[in-house]
């Protein structure tokens, strides 16, 4: 049912069902039940490079197509994509790669940190987004935020302990907007509890809620927005943390 609102992004819809729906365009195939959408695209170039990988599929679209690879982890199978910067690219791949069979979800990114003691490569475990974005008022109703699933945290939590990989748990703010991130939003934003800012968390759980699979997320500290002026801290090499992070999420993958 259609709840009408003066304003178009609020006018959520319940029915399930849309006129076009994945499984009328992408095939299910036999797929690893787990994949890892990863935004380090050297790091699957690497992986590529040295055998480990093999392609299974593609996520086809007008610009760019995302090749879907399979790898293994300690000797089980798992999905290894590249992922669509941004919200609604992102719900889309999520879409086709659930449409494809797999049903568990790593996602592993950077993110601008809020928080200037939040160090190059710290990684942080978020349990909810403020849904600053428009893809996920599509799936779920309109709130404030949207909590990243549960058994996903606790599983991502088990491993990182079990590692000993320092880690905070915290809010992110996921925008759809990277050149409007104003010093009154930030302000606003840190108030709310955020830690960090990102352009997909919101849709990926909103999606993956709506689909009933299991998603989590693991962002590093990138970019410092919290001085005065912005912050790339690119003095500080990044191949080495996006490799392990990389690594880290195809072992937690492959034990949801």
């Amino acid at each position: 049912m259609l709840k009408e609102s003066i304003f178009p992004i609020l006018e959520f819809d319940s029915n399930k069902q849309a006129k076009l729906q994945p499984s009328s365009i992408i095939q299910k195939t036999p797929v690893p039940n787990a994949c890892v959408i990863t935004f380090f695209k050297e790091v699957i170039n690497k992986k590529l490079e040295s055998g480990e990988l093999e392609q299974i599929g593609t996520s086809p679209s007008e610009t760019v197509d995302i090749p879907i690879y399979e790898t293994k982890y300690n000797g089980c199978h798992v999905g290894l994509v590249g992922g669509f910067v941004g919200a609604a690219g992102s719900a889309a791949l999520l879409e086709e790669l659930i449409a494809s069979g797999f049903n568990k979800f790593i996602v592993c990114g950077g993110a601008g940190v809020l928080k200037k003691d939040i160090q190059v490569g710290h990684l942080v475990l978020p349990y909810s987004a403020i849904r600053d974005e428009g893809v996920s008022y599509h799936y779920i109703e309109p709130s404030r935020e949207i909590e990243c699933n549960p058994d996903a945290i606790m599983a991502i939590e088990r491993i990182l302990n079990q590692e000993k990989i320092p880690f905070i748990k915290a809010k992110t703010w996921t925008t759809d907007a990277i050149f409007r991130e104003t010093e009154a939003k930030i302000a606003k934003r840190v108030a709310e509890g955020c830690v960090t800012v990102e352009m997909e968390a919101a849709a990926f759980f909103a999606v993956s809620k709506f689909r009933n699979v299991l998603l989590g997320q693991i962002l590093y500290g990138g970019d410092d927005l919290s001085g005065i002026e912005w912050n790339n801290r690119s003095w500080i090499s990044r191949e080495k943390i996006r490799t392990n992070l990389v690594d880290l999420c195809l072992k937690i993958a492959v034990e949801l």
